[in-house]
């Protein structure tokens, strides 16, 4: 229980830090909107008729705006704690390395499952898939974006802590994170068609790629947390 309410108190601080700042969060809001509008106005309004193709145009630009929406979210994971030695300070309260990495992680996570919450039925709007897509659908639809986004922040936020330490560590961390989690774009990516297509999943192994992807990041960064937030 003492585990869980040291979690709980990290998690209430970071998700505090991440609303406290207007500008993060006006930047990544707009930042996902503009790549949504960005390939609006360049396929449409003539969309293709195929409920296929405007599945595929529409996956590629939620995974393309989450990703880069998350590596915006992630640079700041470590930066306050850094930078002013908050990070010392919490560790000598007592809270284990690994408490402070899974409260990281789940605070990214709520938030960037909030900004695809509401910027999920905006690119489906403009895209001419709204109508289209049921309750169920679109809670699959989510399902999916939250489990990548789960492996995404896991390996993200060990990452953010390394790239943190070093300087120009925005530029390195796009550099090391995106090669590392093209396993969950591919999954995710293809889970997102194939739900927009035919509400459900037709191969599997994508879902497997997705799910087993996030699995391993989640064991390995968290076997490597205690090491790179000590150093």
């Amino acid at each position: 229980m003492k585990a869980l309410r040291q979690i709980a108190t990290l998690i209430r601080k970071d998700l505090g830090l991440q609303f406290r700042s207007k500008e993060t969060l006006a930047l990544i809001f707009v930042f996902s909107i503009l790549v949504v509008l960005i390939f609006a106005f360049a396929f449409g309004p003539n969309f293709p008729p195929e409920k296929s193709e405007r599945a595929k145009l529409t996956a590629s630009v939620l995974w393309a705006a989450f990703v880069f929406a998350g590596i915006i979210t992630l640079n700041r994971s470590f930066v306050i704690e850094r930078t002013h030695g908050a990070i010392h300070g919490i560790r000598l309260t007592g809270v284990d390395p690994s408490f402070v990495y899974i409260s990281k992680v789940i605070s990214n996570l709520i938030f960037l499952l909030l900004l695809e919450i509401v910027i999920t039925p905006i690119a489906l709007q403009f895209y001419n898939l709204f109508d289209e897509i049921t309750v169920i659908i679109l809670l699959k639809l989510l399902g999916i974006l939250g489990i990548g986004t789960l492996g995404f922040c896991a390996v993200g936020v060990l990452l953010s802590a390394m790239s943190t330490s070093t300087s120009g560590g925005e530029s390195l961390l796009s550099v090391i994170l995106l090669p590392l989690v093209i396993p969950i774009i591919m999954g995710g990516t293809k889970c997102t068609v194939s739900i927009l297509v035919t509400g459900g999943l037709e191969n599997r192994f994508w879902l497997g790629l997705l799910i087993g992807s996030t699995l391993v990041f989640l064991a390995s960064a968290y076997l490597l947390a205690d090491a790179v937030i000590e150093e």
